[in-house]
């Protein structure tokens, strides 16, 4: 195997490219007091959509007991607020709160500026087609009916 197979690896040069920037954003995020979790948190929350425990925590990629602790950190600091009471088979929506609100609203310029094109060292070009090609990653659709055939 040699460096130029390593680096023909799509996927693990995505996952190296992931890391690169989860590492800056992990930076932006903390030089304001959060975490990329409670980040997305409030991104989410932003949307005006009230979201359950269980939903936030498929939309932020962790586990609903990971949430909980999160939810409970911003809901101490004031950044959310728990519209309903827990309890077994109850839902129990969260919202962003105005201080939750202003404290997305001065870390959002940043984080636009760090994962645009020219944030990730790309032109406006490369920037959108890279948003096209990943988002099929995410999103995928049905599979092609010859998905499993390997063409030469």
């Amino acid at each position: 195997m040699s460096q130029d197979d390593l680096d023909g690896l799509t996927a693990w040069t995505l996952i190296r490219a992931a890391h690169r920037v989860e590492q800056q954003l992990t930076a932006l995020f903390a030089s304001r007091g959060l975490s990329p979790v409670q980040f997305g948190v409030l991104a989410h929350l932003a949307t005006g959509v009230p979201l359950t425990r269980a939903q936030l925590a498929r939309e932020v990629l962790v586990r609903p007991q990971s949430v909980a602790g999160v939810l409970d950190g911003l809901t101490a600091r004031g950044l959310v607020l728990d519209q309903g009471r827990r309890g077994k088979g109850r839902p129990n929506p969260v919202t962003l709160s105005p201080q939750g609100r202003e404290v997305l609203a001065e870390v959002w310029p940043a984080v636009l500026a760090a994962t645009g094109p020219a944030g990730l060292g790309l032109s406006e070009t490369d920037g959108a087609h890279l948003d096209r090609i990943l988002s099929s990653i995410v999103r995928p659709g049905p599979a092609p009916p010859d998905a499993g055939t390997v063409r030469s």
